[in-house]
């Protein structure tokens, strides 16, 4: 194998010529793709919707006034129906903040390289769906000017938002001591685990004995049954947007410091919070070692390397095991086996999961950083930008709308929070979670156990409160004293990590070059610049 044929760089060269597809994320619905932020007790639901007096007394002041455009990006897969749906939207949005909303979909494969052009280029936009994972890279692109400052805009437009996420959380997301983003706080809650979700029909047919799984090296039995007896489905998924090391770090021990690829680790045990290179770990070695043999096998698709969509193949029901974020799993609440679907398999279909956790419940530094909304440096409507977040985060009524379409067209309601969507209508494909906090404001499948659903969230409410926090929860890694190296290191990793975190690489071949190339990018800087800066933030707030 040619090292250059795997070189993602000139794979996303190429998609980007492609016809733009409307696309899907990650994650949230593997019992979540990727665990985000709430505690308390549900403060929404069954409410009327919360408007802040700030924001009525600005459409009062607005009704003279030419109404604007407002574009957000945001990533999903095709969604039918969406003009009847941003007609209604639209309505809702003219007659609150007297703006209208141009949704810019674009597919998970290209949207991170849709984002980063645009930044780039200079090229103006309202509203962005942004993070700190994939290729997403919020921290950096905070730091260096591609996002406006919403510090203050958020206490003057958008005080509700601010209000629902706690304080120290608002420190996670902070560059430079400034807010870049608005937190979409999520139904799911701050405390999250990482772990595995299996398919019940395979697991029972093989009788695999999940419940004992406690590591990935504990799912080669399962894998393998998959491969030699089940042809047409995929063992294990990997993808650029769910790598298997670097977005999950606690499963390895340790807390990524900025944005997760990035070299600069810490040990979640470690008082002295020394910064290391994760890469360099023996856990790293182990986990190449393993991902290859798996590859080889066969449990891994042959284009993981360049894997960036892994939805269709979710909603095709062809993945038999993957990465989730599952706290509370099926030992916590036997109960949740009658809930629990494949991530994004169609309900209706009834394709049932085993979760199992492999860690306990914690609150990584990147936990804030996970899911925002950031305001275009160079739009030309900031203000009203904000008022629209605002508006998605209060208006329960354009929220259901955008996450779930029209109620009697697109689904039934059958219950106060229970809904049953109506087959080949509109669907928005888990994606809420891009547009807005979901928060106590969740309508859920008729197939859900909306009992055992809420029992789970309580669960993890009250986790939030005794969950293990990362020993650098509140530090904001200043990227500008080590900007070249970063991006340096960026292009290094672009180039080998997939090959190597997906098993495609032999890492006898490849791994010293690998850690050759950080070096020489840079990596060294940068993990010096990451301990001098937590050393001083050490010392400042007594830690």
């Amino acid at each position: 194998m040619k090292l250059q044929s795997m070189r993602i760089k000139k794979k996303e060269d190429k998609m980007l010529k492609q016809k733009k597809k409307i696309a899907s994320a990650i994650a949230l619905s593997l019992i979540v793709p990727l665990a985000l932020a709430g505690c308390g007790t549900d403060t929404t639901s069954g409410k009327k919707e919360e408007v802040s007096p700030s924001q009525t007394a600005q459409v009062k002041g607005q009704q003279n006034e030419q109404p604007v455009e407002l574009t957000f990006y945001i990533a999903n897969s095709p969604v039918k129906d969406m003009d009847r749906i941003m007609e209604a939207a639209n309505k809702i949005i003219k007659e609150k903040i007297n703006a209208t909303l141009k949704l810019v979909v674009t597919d998970w494969s290209t949207y991170p390289q849709k984002v980063n052009l645009m930044i780039s280029s200079g090229e103006p936009f309202d509203l962005a769906f942004t993070g700190s994972f994939g290729e997403l890279n919020y921290f950096q692109n905070a730091s260096k000017g591609a996002f406006k400052d919403i510090t203050e805009l958020l206490d003057k437009y958008a005080p509700t938002t601010k209000s629902r996420v706690p304080e120290n959380i608002w420190q996670g997301i902070k560059v430079n001591g400034k807010i870049f983003g608005s937190i979409n706080y999520q139904v799911w809650g701050m405390a999250g685990a990482r772990g595995v979700q299996l398919r019940k029909d395979f697991v029972d047919k093989y009788q695999f004995d999940w419940k004992s799984a406690k590591k990935w090296e504990d799912l080669t039995p399962f894998l393998d049954a998959v491969k030699k007896g089940e042809p047409d489905m995929i063992p294990w998924e990997y993808s650029i947007q769910q790598d298997n090391f670097a977005d999950m770090s606690v499963v390895y021990g340790m807390d990524s410091v900025g944005d997760n690829k990035i070299p600069g680790w810490v040990r979640y045990n470690d008082k002295d919070i020394k910064v290391i290179n994760q890469y360099e770990t023996q856990e790293y070695k182990d986990y190449l070692k393993l991902f290859r043999s798996w590859y080889q096998k066969g449990y891994i698709k042959k284009d993981a390397a360049t894997m960036k969509d892994y939805v269709p193949d979710r909603k095709a029901k062809r993945i038999a095991a993957l990465y989730a974020n599952p706290y509370p799993d099926l030992v916590d609440m036997p109960e949740l086996s009658t809930s629990s679907f494949m991530a994004m398999a169609p309900p209706d279909d009834k394709v049932y999961s085993y979760t199992k956790r492999f860690t306990e419940p914690f609150i990584s530094a990147n936990t804030p950083s996970t899911a925002l909304v950031a305001v275009g440096a160079n739009s030309k409507h900031p203000e009203k930008a904000v008022q629209l977040i605002e508006l998605l985060n209060t208006n329960d009524e354009l929220f259901h709308l955008l996450a779930f379409g029209q109620d009697g067209k697109d689904y039934k309601k059958i219950g106060e929070k229970k809904i049953d969507m109506i087959k080949d209508q509109y669907n928005f494909n888990w994606s809420e979670w891009e547009i807005g906090q979901s928060y106590g404001r969740m309508l859920w499948d008729q197939n859900t156990d909306v009992e055992s659903r809420e029992k789970s969230l309580n669960i993890i409410y009250q986790a939030d409160k005794t969950a293990m926090i990362s020993p650098v929860m509140g530090f904001v890694f200043n990227t500008e004293p080590v900007k070249t190296q970063m991006a340096n290191v960026d292009a290094t990793l672009k180039e080998l990590l997939y090959a190597l975190d997906s098993g495609t690489a032999d890492p006898d071949k490849y791994y010293e070059e690998f850690i050759k190339k950080l070096k020489n990018a840079g990596a060294d800087d940068i993990i010096a610049e990451k301990q001098k800066q937590i050393n001083e933030w050490r010392k400042q707030n007594g830690k």
